[in-house]
């Protein structure tokens, strides 16, 4: 099988044996934003293979909190776990699936809010035989919704990781402030594999690999409709502006949708990210 191949190339397939990819997605919005995944998975899987796609689900229903039935439309789409944050106990739909023991080996919500909520802070994966650990934290700075320090529930969590030889940890800290997730991303290099930040819906052009080996982004994201105001119709989310009001949102479900995202190569020997591309798309739906 291996006849005629250079010894670089050998060393590119063994290296390759030792190594996973990972296909993130930040925030989903409404139609717009699973048309277009529903769209561009399949060929996203073609061309690199991923062996895990993880989304952000907090606004698949309508911006709002999620569904069963749109969790199950975005799994036969392709997606294999969620994420999620503050938004996502906002549809009453969906929190069946925060509490069913099945949905939650797929479907989880920030780890440091108030432990009476739907669903769990973290879910576990296996992938060539590693244990994959999904974790999402919340942020406290702009937040509207209380959470505890993100920096001391990942020690809490790591320590719970104690006995496991080099875990491999994909976090996304769903927050507003940017300096908070570097602070953040610096504060967990060389512990976590992967962080990335989700929520604001407007990727960061910061995506590196940090000194402990670490890979990071600030923000991924959004994946929605394109003409838009991060993903929402603009005269609804104007009016909103100009009338300081809590209106309430309108989005759009044809058009153009802009898919936002980040593909990461991670190391199962050293436990490091080794390798972070950005992902933009724009697709019509």
């Amino acid at each position: 099988m291996t006849e005629g191949l250079t010894k670089s190339q050998l060393l590119s397939i063994f290296s390759s044996m030792n190594q996973i990819k990972v296909l993130v997605f930040g925030d989903v919005v409404g139609k717009a934003g699973r048309k277009a995944l529903a769209k561009l998975i399949p060929e996203l899987r073609s061309k690199f293979a991923p062996d895990l796609v993880i989304i952000n689900a907090e606004n698949l229903a309508h911006g709002r909190g999620i569904t069963q039935k749109i969790l199950q439309e975005m799994k036969d789409a392709g997606v294999d776990a969620f994420t999620s944050g503050h938004h996502v106990w906002e549809n009453a739909q969906g929190l069946p699936a925060l509490k069913d023991p099945e949905w939650q080996k797929l479907i989880i919500r920030p780890y440091n809010v108030d432990p009476s909520l739907a669903g769990k802070g973290y879910a576990v994966f296996e992938v060539k035989g590693r244990k994959i650990y999904l974790l999402n934290l919340q942020g406290q700075l702009f937040m509207t919704q209380d959470s505890s320090s993100p920096f001391l529930a990942f020690d809490s969590f790591w320590k719970s990781l104690e006995t496991e030889p080099k875990p491999l940890v994909i976090l996304d800290i769903h927050a507003e402030a940017t300096s908070e997730k570097v602070a953040l991303a610096n504060y967990v290099d060389g512990r976590a594999t992967l962080i990335y930040g989700t929520h604001t819906h407007v990727p960061t052009a910061d995506a590196k690999i940090l000194p402990q080996g670490t890979g990071f982004q600030t923000d991924v994201g959004m994946t929605g409709s394109y003409d838009s105001v991060i993903g929402f119709e603009k005269s609804s989310s104007i009016k909103r502006f100009l009338n300081l009001t809590e209106a309430p949102y309108e989005l759009l479900d044809s058009g153009q949708a802009e898919v936002n995202g980040l593909l990461a190569t991670l190391d199962l020997d050293s436990g490091d990210c080794v390798g972070l591309d950005r992902i933009r798309e724009i697709v019509d739906i």
